[in-house]
């Protein structure tokens, strides 16, 4: 047993843990080789990843994009904290909308398969989408949430800054690991 704090930092970085199991999930779905009928195992995978992204990617996003991001832009210094600040949220932000817009690009196929009818899945997107959604939760881990610690350490929000964040998402994502 750790005798070190935990970190709010360290408690989002979990929050992680359970996307990057399910993105790996996707990946594994998108290099699968699915036939007719759709076997059991392919069809539990997608209808989990359904209700994953469904109830908590897009909460997940909406939480950082409305709580977080605007905690860190308001706590950040003027000069090049906040220029630094505003530049990553951008980055992620827009991340946010490519990621969906990829999602949207798979999702009635897997949305057939989790419900065991037959889809020829974009093997490609979905692999695409997957290292995609992999990479921005590595970036956030290891350029943003270092950042925002740091801007936050001194407010007395970093804690209510981060955990209020993955609070609702700690829950959920357990759920689908």
């Amino acid at each position: 047993m750790s005798t070190e704090a935990q970190s709010p930092v360290n408690d989002f970085s979990q929050c992680h843990v359970g996307i990057i199991q399910n993105f790996e999930a996707l990946k594994a779905l998108g290099t699968s080789d699915i036939s007719d009928p759709v076997s059991p195992e392919i069809q539990t995978s997608a209808k989990r990843l359904v209700q994953f992204y469904k109830e908590v990617v897009l909460n997940h996003h909406q939480e950082e994009e409305q709580e977080l991001f605007n905690v860190v832009l308001d706590c950040a210094k003027p000069g090049s904290e906040l220029t630094q600040a505003k530049a990553m949220v951008e980055r992620l932000t827009q991340e946010h909308r490519n990621l969906e817009k990829q999602w949207k690009g798979i999702e009635a196929d897997v949305k057939k398969l989790a419900k065991g009818k037959f889809s020829k899945l974009d093997k490609d997107a979905s692999v695409s989408m997957a290292e995609n959604y992999l990479a921005h939760a590595h970036y956030e881990e290891d350029a943003f949430l270092p950042l925002s610690a740091e801007i936050l350490k001194d407010t007395g929000l970093e804690s209510l800054g981060i955990t209020l964040h993955t609070r609702h998402d700690m829950q959920k994502i357990s759920a689908y690991i």
